[in-house]
């Protein structure tokens, strides 16, 4: 007979012992303002200090540089037949507005039952309770039952422009059987949230401007009959991209949009959180847009694509009236994309359906380069080990699988070659993340090193 697995009960009692080392990783991890957007010398040294606390924990460990931030690659492999990836990143937001800081934002401060300050909770929190959650089972074991790769980033707060530069050439080293995007966490007793992947992003400027056919400068809006409006122009490109009912216009986006299986359905229709009521307590929303509910409202977040205005500009906008005739004008748009619309997809079909409808005079210019939608089957062996796993620790509370995030990362780069997950508890709320005071809950930290133990154990087993 196999050996009883360690009931979590036992794990979570033992993370709790682990709460001060872990606490003291991650204050040696805040003090460094590893802004990417502001190339700081503090970005490599809080690199060089990821690289230190693994080879501390027994981990191989290599930089591997790019054009920008370095990638910090850990392996300790155990010969073991199981092995679980932890993907996560060193930078953090800038610590903007200052002044609305109640502890100083580069120093770890434990107040009450959280502690505070940038990256607790995005994501340097969470990259030392995965490690402490790995020491955690060795401990107890006697040896690592899994073998364990640790990917961490210093770029993904813009986007991970530079990470494919490791990931592409380096796919053999992001093989495993289970990986674990930022974040694996489930309290006792309180809703959480599995997902399987991630939508994909494009992001585009589209700019009316120059001549033909706008005018050199701003001109009086009183020849409005026979000066092009920029404004109007733009206005209308962007009112072609979809109709009053949210259909996208584009031409060829609905033959390249994979439609939802029977799982991923059954996965929604099975989901206990209402879509409603969250954005009626977090944006104050009598209604949705076109007053969605229910499985309506579920697909249309989680699996079709979208465009979003996200920045228009253009003409005067300052006090009182200027009667002009705008010369220029710019928009930025977001594309959310799910299989199989890729971003470099999304840019051709949209150049195509401007020229196509008469805006050939719009330019377009993509910005970044955008993610992959990325996504794992929900019935796979690894999602469904985590579900399980996690329902028994969140029960009576329910826990939520869902196909796909309505956010966007890099987790397509490790979903062609490893099963994906993240995981958020209902718990976690009220921790600031990319604002002042950012923190994490002592004790959700201290739960997800405990459900980080019992996945790998679990792993071992199956």
């Amino acid at each position: 007979m196999g050996r009883e697995l360690v009931p979590y009960a036992d794990l979570a009692m033992e993370s709790r012992k682990r709460e001060k080392k872990a606490l003291d990783m991650i204050a040696e991890l805040v003090k460094y303002p590893s802004v990417a957007i502001r190339d700081h010398p503090t970005i490599l040294e809080c690199a060089n200090c990821v690289e230190d606390q693994l080879r501390k924990l027994g981990y191989s460990v290599k930089q591997y540089p790019t054009r920008g931030s370095p990638v910090v690659f850990a392996e300790r492999n155990v010969g073991a037949p199981k092995t679980l990836l932890f993907y996560e990143h060193y930078d953090v937001q800038p610590e903007d507005p200052l002044e609305s800081w109640s502890v100083p934002p580069w120093q770890l401060t434990v107040r009450g039952e959280r502690f505070y300050g940038r990256g607790t909770n995005d994501t340097k929190g969470p990259h030392i309770a995965n490690l402490i959650g790995v020491s955690l089972i060795e401990d107890i074991l006697g040896q690592l039952p899994i073998n364990v790769k640790v990917v961490v980033e210093g770029e993904e707060e813009i986007g991970s422009p530079h990470l494919p530069e490791f990931a592409i050439p380096n796919g053999n080293l992001l093989k495993a059987d289970g990986a674990v995007v930022e974040m694996l966490t489930v309290n006792p007793g309180s809703p959480s949230e599995l997902t399987a992947g991630a939508k994909g992003l494009a992001y585009f400027e589209l700019e009316a401007k120059g001549t033909p056919p706008f005018p050199r400068t701003d001109a009086h809006s009183g020849l409005a009959g026979a000066v092009p409006n920029a404004a109007w122009r733009l206005i209308l490109a962007l009112a072609s991209l979809k109709d009053a009912n949210e259909n996208i216009l584009i031409e060829g986006v609905g033959d390249l949009v994979r439609k939802p299986s029977a799982e991923d359905q059954a996965a929604l229709d099975n989901t206990h959180r209402s879509l409603e009521k969250f954005f009626a307590a977090e944006y104050g929303l009598a209604e949705t847009l076109l007053d969605r509910k229910g499985r309506e409202l579920l697909n249309a977040v989680y699996m079709k694509p979208s465009i979003s205005v996200c920045g228009f500009e253009s003409g005067y906008n300052g006090p009182g009236s200027k009667t002009i005739i705008p010369a220029a004008a710019k928009a930025k748009i977001d594309f959310r994309l799910v299989p199989d619309l890729t971003p470099e997809r999304a840019e051709s079909l949209l150049r195509s359906h401007l020229q196509r409808r008469g805006f050939s005079d719009i330019q377009v210019k993509r910005i970044g380069g955008g993610y992959d939608p990325a996504k794992t089957q929900v019935s796979n062996s690894f999602i469904q080990l985590v579900h399980r796993s996690a329902a028994e620790i969140a029960a009576p509370s329910p826990v939520d699988l869902i196909p796909m995030s309505w956010g966007s990362g890099p987790i397509y780069l490790f979903s062609s070659h490893s099963p994906c997950c993240m995981m958020a508890s209902d718990a976690d709320l009220k921790t600031n993340i990319h604002a002042p005071d950012e923190n994490w809950i002592l004790s959700s930290m201290c739960n997800s090193m405990a459900f980080v133990a019992l996945v790998a154990e679990r792993m071992a087993v199956t």
